[in-house]
């Protein structure tokens, strides 16, 4: 594909990063329209982007760490290469959990905030950030398929792709640009209709990106770290977000039926 966006002279433009920042400023518009349209203001438009720089701080953090440690052999020579960001290399879930983990310490100082609540808000948001990054991953070669004889197949011939090049691969980063652009689809008019069911956007989000990710690992071929009975690392995350989620609509369905019973 295209990795390098354009370039003078030295100066590069990296395809990976200029998504991964659009994904950014257009999950910011997003989350702003959605806050002016919201009836219940979670917070103020102001506390909104403080929030938002520092979930992206703590995500891109993350993110990298969990990179560098499943390649952690490929930076011992070259550990100035940990910070070259733009030429690709984030792991989704150690951002996720690195974000998730900045809500916590977020919500335990703001007692007012019902943390399930900001994770309804954002469940939309994260599908079309994370929809609109991977097709940079796809044009920077990264997480790339396994051979493919399939009509839909790619073929990387860059020389600064980091996918294998010459040969047909499945286009993995598409399946999952495409499948989070659904659940974008999906959980923006769920939430506009079902807003008073505090965690089910969140837990639709977990159940539904966990089944994606967990069958779209078998398709790719990118060294993904060890694998534990022959599942990868993010194969099995995806099965704890998947309990997690289910356990949350199992509770809410719960929650529902007393309330009814109780007419």
């Amino acid at each position: 594909m295209h990795p390098i966006l354009f370039s003078l002279g030295n100066f590069k433009i990296y395809t990976y990063g200029f998504f991964v920042a659009l994904a950014f400023m257009i999950t910011i518009f997003y989350l702003s329209y959605s806050l002016k349209k919201s009836k219940e203001k979670l917070v103020s438009h102001d506390e909104l982007y403080s929030l938002f720089v520092y979930m992206v701080i703590f995500a891109i953090i993350g993110a990298r760490l969990f990179f560098v440690f499943i390649n952690f052999r490929d930076f011992v020579l070259y550990p100035l290469d940990i910070f070259k960001i733009w030429n690709g290399g984030l792991v989704y879930y150690g951002g996720f959990i690195s974000a998730v983990i900045f809500m916590l310490i977020y919500n335990a100082k703001r007692k007012e905030i019902i943390l399930f609540k900001l994770g309804d808000f954002f469940a939309p948001a994260l599908a079309l950030g994370h929809a609109i990054g991977r097709i940079g991953c796809f044009f920077a070669g990264c997480c790339y398929g396994k051979v493919s004889n399939l009509p839909f197949a790619v073929m990387f011939n860059d020389k600064y792709s980091l996918a294998v090049r010459g040969v047909n691969l499945h286009p993995t980063q598409l399946y999952e640009s495409i499948t989070n652009f659904l659940l974008f689809i999906f959980l923006h008019f769920y939430s506009k209709k079902n807003s008073r069911i505090v965690g089910v956007s969140l837990a639709i989000y977990l159940v539904s990106y966990a089944i994606t990710r967990f069958i779209i690992e078998f398709f790719r071929d990118n060294y993904r770290g060890m694998h534990c009975l022959g599942f990868s690392i993010s194969q099995i995350i995806s099965v704890f977000l998947f309990i997690v989620g289910v356990l949350i609509i199992w509770k809410k369905k719960l929650y529902i039926k007393n309330l009814k019973g109780r007419d």
